[in-house]
């Protein structure tokens, strides 16, 4: 149970890096934000944290799901962090480099039916998988109606992999995440 405790925080500092271990220069550093707020619905996090930045207070929320499939040696783990951004909102995939997924790999089911699916090549691959915009609306819509993204891949090791993540819990999650990037003033 402690190999798994430190595997999976492992893979929560190395996942979270490019968003959270960073100091104010960009440089890979430990992180000093400060957590003020984080509620579990199922598997989906609800997060907002906060750091000083050039004498003003920089506050952040995010919705957070992050899948360790495989531990030491052949760690593997792929995540998702949904964000604010200045014109609505971001979903981010994090695919490790070698990933490949079966052509209708990455995809939302909800009764045995397809409702969503990305044949984007990056998302396929693993080299980058993010939706803005319009695109990132129609994944939230899809994901707040229930069902559960479903992934079909070979990881970066040749291993056959199917990840089922459950959207049971999103629609409360996106609700506290709207609730408390409202409260910051992160969203209007």
């Amino acid at each position: 149970m402690i190999s798994v405790m430190r595997t999976l925080l492992l893979l929560l500092t190395l996942l979270a890096a490019p968003a959270t271990a960073q100091d104010l220069q960009g440089n890979d550093s430990a992180s000093n934000w400060v957590n003020t707020h984080y509620s579990a619905f199922g598997i989906w996090k609800s997060i907002c944290d906060e750091r000083p930045e050039d004498g003003q207070l920089n506050q952040r929320c995010y919705i957070r799901w992050v899948d360790v499939f495989s531990e030491r040696p052949r760690f593997g783990g792929q995540f998702v962090f949904i964000t604010p951004q200045e014109q609505g909102y971001e979903v981010e995939f994090g695919i490790e480099p070698g990933t490949l997924f079966a052509p209708n790999g990455f995809r939302i089911e909800r009764d045995e039916t397809v409702v969503w699916r990305t044949l984007w090549p990056g998302c396929l691959t693993g080299l980058g998988c993010r939706f803005d915009g319009r695109r990132a609306d129609t994944i939230i819509a899809q994901m707040q109606q229930g069902g559960a993204f479903l992934f079909d891949f070979r990881d970066r090791q040749g291993v056959s992999r199917s990840l089922n993540w459950p959207l049971q819990g999103f629609p409360d999650a996106w609700a506290d995440f709207q609730t408390q990037a409202r409260a910051r003033g992160l969203i209007d």
